[in-house]
């Protein structure tokens, strides 16, 4: 194996060999020329013994000391979560534009630029989860390249936060020096593409009951209802693009298909989406058929740990004044309306809550 094909992240079998530490072995691996050095970092709970072959993933390459670390554990190999996902894109996105100057200093958020800053400073440290992950999506820098962007990255994000915006001017020019805006947009496009995807759904095989003859006689009633649906169809389709700008202003993607309105991977975990168009009229019905939609599509997609989200064009009438505990408490469905053009509803705020705080509430929620 040539050196150019040692990379972070990459398989490996080795053979222990002694133990020279704690967590720390010696090992040999038939893959690597004779003239390299293997090390395991041990953080699996499988014990090692001495020339039992072992699967790891390759941590760091030494090429100075021809050593390649390796780790056995999943630590630092995982996926981004769906916790970290929007925080990393909204984040980049954020910088992106302080790069490109679409947004003045003066302006800026320093939170969001110490959410990049952790970002590389996982690269370098390797003390997360999901730092493989994160490394690969940045385009694999250099360990003193990240270390040096990270570093800078926190003054800057220190005094945007102060305002001491001669410094980060300054601070944002040193920056300029590594052309991170390739990567930054690069690592928006990996983030993306890993998002895991709308399952395809089980089908319902129908017959054809063939043509149906066209009744002239009902002809106004027909236009009259035409009438209501396309009005219906367009109050759905701004539905829809209310909950999609949202979502995406917080960082998810959001997908469709011929069946669910919305699918989006929130911080909580996937979550599918039904919008309704409701009337004084047909408000019953509509929540009804959205309800049994909700259910039939997260069966028919296999996302049992999928949330359900009913987004409604307005609130329920007061007429239905249990019809909000009977969804969200009865049926376990979060429920959105809009009000005043903007999404509102008792659960607005869950759509873009952590695990934990979704969890603490309902901790809370089941002690009472």
């Amino acid at each position: 194996m040539s050196e150019i094909e040692l990379t972070i992240g990459q398989s490996l079998t080795v053979t222990a060999i002694t133990s020279v530490g704690k967590d720390t072995w010696n090992a040999s691996c038939e893959s690597l020329p004779s003239s390299w050095k293997c090390t395991i970092i041990h953080r699996a709970h499988l014990q090692i013994s001495p020339g039992m072959p072992v699967s790891c993933w390759v941590l760091r390459v030494i090429r100075t000391r021809l050593e390649v670390v390796v780790s056995d554990s999943d630590f630092g190999f995982l996926p981004i979560s769906d916790r970290k996902r929007p925080l990393y894109v909204t984040s980049l996105r954020h910088f992106a534009a302080i790069l490109k100057g679409g947004i003045d200093l003066e302006s800026a958020d320093g939170d969001s630029v110490a959410e990049t800053k952790g970002m590389f400073t996982r690269c370098w440290k390797q003390d997360q989860w999901d730092w493989c992950a994160v490394y690969t999506a940045l385009g694999a820098p250099d360990f003193n390249v990240s270390r040096e962007v990270s570093i800078l990255l926190g003054v800057l994000g220190a005094c945007i936060r102060c305002q001491r915006l001669s410094i980060a001017r300054h601070v944002l020019q040193r920056l300029h020096d590594f052309d991170l805006e390739e990567r930054i947009d690069s690592a928006l496009a990996s983030i993306s593409e890993t998002v895991p995807r709308l399952a395809i759904p089980r089908r319902i095989r129908t017959q054809s009951r063939g043509r149906v003859a066209k009744n002239t006689t009902a002809s106004v009633h027909v236009q009259y209802q035409k009438a209501k649906l396309d009005e219906a169809n367009r109050t759905h389709a701004e539905l829809l693009a209310l909950l999609r700008s949202h979502l995406s202003e917080y960082g998810h993607l959001i997908e469709s298909n011929e069946l669910i309105d919305a699918y989006a991977r929130l911080r909580t975990g996937p979550a599918i989406f039904e919008a309704k168009s409701i009337t004084d009229d047909n408000e019953v019905s509509q929540i009804r058929q959205g309800l049994s939609q909700l259910y039939e599509y997260r069966f028919r997609h296999r996302i049992k740990d999928a949330t359900l989200w009913l987004l409604l064009s307005r609130a329920p009438s007061g007429k239905l004044e249990w019809m909000t505990e009977y969804i969200e408490k009865d049926r376990d469905v979060r429920l959105l309306w809009i009000e005043n053009g903007s999404l509102s509803g008792p659960s607005f705020g869950r759509l873009t809550e952590s695990g934990s705080t979704a969890i603490r509430r309902d901790n809370a929620g089941n002690h009472k």
